[in-house]
């Protein structure tokens, strides 16, 4: 008897892992909205497409009947919020995100607010209006109610309770998969006002107002020869791409500089302002005018040289790699020697893809050298704490900052770490490194420092596992370069500084990390660090289906070299002050 109820038990666990564990969800990403939170967060719709909807609350600072309907919206999160995914939504230009900070703190907010100064989404759901709620489908993103959270409050005046619970209903409906008997309802609410209503969006042209938005944000990549499937070349491309530019400014796909804009400053930004990105998007709603004179883009003069920051002093030729059409690539490894009969210090170094389409990214490391650090009291990690560069196909050349240099003795073997993408059919590459050299020893030699984890583990189907890695540093430091470093599970990543003082400073956060764009962060200003600072980073993890670069959320992940492994680093670049 007992173990046959032994067996029943085993039986009924089984089945009941088996009725947990997630199935993928067909999402073609379309109207897949982004938006950055008040804490610096970021939410792409897509991410909460297992959710039974994405509800939305308008929210305005100041406004009475937002303030007063909290209690009935923080009623509905608590009831509907493990099926609903909630936020609040600022489409107001009069409230600054500080401000809304300070309404989410004395008003208690339960949810974050989702900032729309710029009125992209605002456009999208044509807002008019705040204390309107809106339920969206959360894999077509198509509008399944909006109207009221109930009847409770009016213009100055408000019930003890209400008799119609509009919002609860329809969520309600919802969950019982049944149809929202009324879908749309009148709110009352504070007005909103439009930016297309205060801004001339009709007259925008392309030769005038969005050419030369593309020339300082996308053409670095759209080129002939660059990294982007096509080439910006002309108002007829732009034209043609118009629906599909539209769609990656919504989702903040494009471009891909992934810190937040609000943290640091950054000399090489290519980052691109919400009200530039709402140009663009509102020039092609509005008819996509060309206007007079000649086409920018059309003007644009090829690149010629072979090493845009000239000759090299020394460039070597790597081994031919021969890379297959599809599938997920280990990284490629080789070894060169500079062929050194004295030493010398490197300014900076290129990299010139043979195909630069198939170049993810690439690491340089004396890993022969393997030094102890000078500034942590830890063992050095061959590859992470002796790089000498690192590159992605997109940004190929690094000049170390002025006065600064890498030094490397007579003789030194270096190894580089290419990690490929596949195109769809079979490619080669033939990469060459182009090295430049000081004629006198500089002022500053230029560090490597990675803080590292190597002991996580992120279990199956897990959403948001977040892994820290800590160095305490025994002398004072200027930093100068930042590079963050997840794999395919990556979300988010931040790297901060701990003050022995007691303060916290973050020096740079990507809430929305993609590992397909490895970038490293050259600080406009470098930033000094006294000893005893810990340098601390914070990745969050995305094991699941929601995760669109996942390669198999069922899989348990740790440490690991390969893209299909984990790992949490963060590369610094750093001088010593003595």
């Amino acid at each position: 008897m007992v173990q046959r109820f032994l067996i029943i038990m085993v039986l009924l666990g089984t089945l009941a892992s088996c009725k947990q564990t997630p199935e993928p969800i067909a999402d073609s990403r379309r109207s897949d909205y982004a938006l950055y939170d008040t804490q610096g967060g970021f939410h792409r719709f897509s991410r909460y497409n297992d959710s039974k909807g994405i509800v939305l609350y308008v929210q305005g600072n100041g406004c009475p009947i937002v303030r007063n309907g909290l209690t009935d919206f923080n009623e509905i999160v608590a009831e509907f919020g493990d099926s609903f995914s909630f936020f609040m939504l600022n489409p107001n230009v009069q409230d600054g995100k500080e401000a809304i900070q300070k309404e989410a703190e004395d008003f208690q907010f339960k949810v974050p607010v989702l900032l729309d100064s710029n009125q992209v989404l605002t456009d999208v759901l044509n807002i008019n209006s705040t204390a309107e709620t809106i339920v969206l489908h959360p894999i077509t993103r198509e509008v399944l109610y909006r109207g009221p959270i109930n009847n409770r409050l009016d213009f100055e005046g408000q019930k003890s309770v209400p008799t119609e619970t509009y919002l609860k209903d329809a969520l309600t409906s919802l969950l019982n998969e049944q149809s929202i008997t009324e879908r749309y309802r009148v709110t009352k609410g504070c007005k909103v006002t439009r930016l297309s209503k205060t801004q001339q969006e009709d007259s925008l042209t392309f030769t005038k107002d969005i050419a030369p938005i593309l020339q300082n944000h996308c053409v670095r990549c759209h080129k002939d020869g660059g990294i982007a499937p096509w080439q910006m070349k002309d108002y007829p491309t732009i034209v043609g791409w118009s629906e599909m530019i539209k769609e990656v400014l919504w989702s903040k796909r494009m471009p891909p500089w992934k810190a937040d804009p609000t943290i640091g400053e950054f000399s090489n930004s290519f980052a691109l302002p919400d009200s530039q990105a709402r140009k663009i998007i509102r020039w092609i709603e509005t008819g996509m005018k060309k206007g007079p004179g000649e086409d920018p883009l059309s003007q644009l003069e090829k690149d010629t040289l072979d090493w845009p920051k000239g000759i090299p002093d020394k460039i070597v030729t790597l081994k031919k790699e021969q890379i297959p059409a599809t599938g997920v690539i280990p990284y490629r490894y080789q070894q060169f020697s500079l062929d050194l009969d004295h030493d010398v210090w490197i300014s900076g170094i290129a990299m010139k893809p043979g195909n630069p389409k198939v170049v993810h990214h690439f690491v340089i490391a004396e890993t022969g050298g393997n030094q102890e650090s000078l500034i942590v009291n830890r063992p050095p990690t061959p590859w992470i704490d002796n790089y000498v560069a690192v590159g992605t196909g997109g940004d190929e050349t690094t000049i170390f900052p002025e006065g600064t240099g890498v030094y490397l003795p007579k003789g030194s073997t270096l190894s580089i770490q290419i990690h490929y993408t596949t195109t769809g059919k079979p490619e080669e590459d033939e990469t060459q490194i182009g090295f430049y050299f000081h004629d006198e020893p500089p002022s500053k030699a230029l560090y490597a420092i990675a803080p590292y984890n190597h002991t996580f583990i992120i279990p199956p189907f897990s959403k948001d596992t977040k892994v820290v890695a800590r160095d305490t540093i025994t002398k004072d430091i200027t930093l100068h370069y930042i590079g963050p470093h997840m794999h395919y599970r990556g979300k988010s990543i931040k790297v901060l500084a701990e003050l022995p003082s007691g303060e916290t400073q973050t020096l740079v956060s990507v809430p929305d990390y993609n590992f397909n764009w490895q970038l490293i962060y050259k600080l406009k200003e470098p930033i000094s660090l006294p000893k005893n600072t810990v340098l601390v980073v914070e990745g969050i993890y995305d094991n699941s289906y929601q995760n669109p670069l996942n390669p198999d959320p069922s899989q348990e992940l740790h440490y690991g070299i390969q893209s299909t492994d984990e790992m949490l680093i963060g590369f610094m670049n750093y001088t010593i002050d003595e």
